[in-house]
């Protein structure tokens, strides 16, 4: 974190060390992203209860299909330019890293004008009143300058994230929330606005959170266009594109799917059931997505990588899952502070729901040989098979179990694009896994699941904090342990000197 306001020195010990200093390096990367996110998300969190209290179900359903969409038409805007970014940084010369920027941000602009113009279009006319079974719709208009911001400050935090600057990544993240909880409070309880002052909201607050990100990284940037550094990146993203869209539709499809077989209200209880389920994203999901971007490049150079590849996918599982089924423990404390009773039908589908987040970030550490292979146009592929697995269990599950079917539909997507994904990889960067180790988490998930939960749901919160404190231990035991053997396990390897297989113990 060279320039960074927060230094967290390593010690020299590990530093001499290949293995444990880069994990090192991606706990503090993590920890320092984990700080902000974790105050974005606390001004996340703070917006649930006030959304849930001022929109009712039906209400919070059409601002559900609407943020997803968002999301959607933004991904697919910014044409792959985050992750060909964070490449691209890590492999041109210093003396070009200004035109990157401003030709990246340049392009991803035009992008986003187009794509937000076509989403406020679409959504004031007729189309648009029976997707959202709703005559007002006077928010649309709101849609594409929503669009535009939003993309734009996925590439101004590409550009933090790339030169590792993660307090003023998580300082730019902390300004738009805690603009945007002033506006929606400003909006929805004083103006009375509904869904059309969530947005209103949302807008001030990327207004804000861009000018700020524009402080940050401005002096980094030389505005102009360089073809010779756009085209190729655009290339290489491309197929990022399609595949990130596939992922958001995976996301989105279940929502869609309830508000075609059922109703608004449906959509509202499931779609809160997510929002609530992003403390998942808050403290594990995006600290170690953020911090891995800015590293997963760079470790390929260092020696012994495939043990580190190997072992932080193994370390991404246990801590994830075992996470997921912490946080399902308190289903009725999270939903006792973050909705009203109105929204308890969606307790049920909560901890399915933290379950796919976790095996969502899997897809980090699993996809990496084919990042480190250049073969990005599989991810196309493997999530284009994630959708339609994903399609079909929805239209075969959702008409009968409405959100239980729509999540279980989603779960089984994410475990099929993830399996791909690892299994592809193997054929170009093979790893080698100690697979006992995956089994902590999965007995964990098995035992939840058999009963839906109902036994484990069922307890009192001092049984519910001691279940959660021997899981806890247990992962914090299992890591100890299995870093000290690689610790000794790589002492034992001159450095650069590990096999052609990359055998980790």
């Amino acid at each position: 974190m060279k320039g960074s306001l927060l230094q967290i020195p390593i010690p020299n010990s590990i530093q001499d060390d290949s293995l444990i200093g880069s994990l090192f390096t991606l706990a503090k990367d993590s920890f320092v992203y984990l700080i902000g996110t974790v105050v974005v998300g606390l001004g996340n969190f703070i917006l649930v209860p006030l959304y849930t209290r001022y929109l009712p179900p039906a209400e919070f359903g059409v601002y559900s299909l609407l943020d997803v969409t968002i999301l959607v038409v933004v991904t697919i805007t910014q044409l792959g330019l985050g992750v060909s970014y964070l490449k691209w940084y890590a492999e041109i010369g210093e003396s070009k890293r200004a035109d990157l920027l401003g030709s990246v941000l340049l392009v991803g602009t035009t992008s986003a004008i187009v794509g937000g113009s076509l989403v406020t279009i679409v959504m004031v006319s007729p189309l648009g009143g029976q997707w959202l079974q709703t005559e007002e719709r006077s928010f649309a208009w709101i849609m594409a300058p929503i669009v535009m911001l939003e993309n734009v400050q996925g590439l101004l935090l590409a550009d933090l994230r790339a030169r590792r600057k993660s307090v003023a990544f998580s300082l730019g993240g902390i300004t738009r929330l805690l603009a945007i909880v002033g506006a929606s409070l400003w909006f929805i309880v004083i103006q009375k606005e509904g869904v059309n002052g969530v947005f209103l909201g949302r807008l001030v607050g990327d207004g804000i959170g861009v000018l700020v990100l524009l402080f940050l990284c401005f002096h980094s940037a030389v505005p102009g266009f360089a073809r010779s550094i756009i085209a190729p990146m655009i290339r290489y993203g491309l197929p990022l594109v399609w595949s990130a869209f596939m992922g958001m539709m995976l996301d989105a499809s279940g929502r869609y799917f309830l508000g075609h077989y059922s109703t608004m209200e449906q959509v509202g209880f499931y779609g809160a059931a997510i929002k609530i389920g992003n403390i998942f994203q808050m403290l594990v999901y995006q600290p170690f997505g953020v911090a891995w971007g800015g590293l997963m490049f760079q470790i390929a150079k260092w020696p012994n990588a495939r043990v580190i590849y190997s072992k932080i996918l193994v370390y991404v599982f246990v801590i994830s899952l075992s996470a997921a089924f912490i946080l399902a423990l308190f289903t009725s404390t999270l939903f006792a502070v973050f909705a009203t009773e109105t929204y308890a039908p969606a307790m049920a589908v909560f901890p399915l729901i933290l379950l796919v987040r976790a095996i969502n970030i899997m897809e980090y550490p699993a996809a990496i040989g084919i990042y480190l292979g250049g073969h990005t146009k599989y991810f196309g592929l493997i999530y284009s098979i994630g959708l339609a697995v994903n399609v079909a269990g929805n239209y075969v599950l959702t008409p009968a179990y409405g959100m239980f079917g729509a999540a279980w539909a989603w779960l089984v997507a994410w475990m099929t694009i993830t399996l791909l994904m690892a299994w592809i990889g193997q054929r170009y960067y093979p790893l080698h896994y100690d697979w006992k180790l995956f089994a902590f988490p999965i007995i964990l998930w098995g035992l939840f699941l058999m009963d839906n939960g109902k036994v484990l749901l069922g307890f009192r919160e001092p049984i519910q904090f001691l279940l959660a404190l021997i899981v806890v231990l247990g992962v914090g035991v299992f890591l100890a342990r299995d870093v000290r053997n690689a610790y000794k396990y790589v002492i034992r390897e001159r450095p650069g000197c590990e096999d052609s297989s990359g055998r980790s113990i």
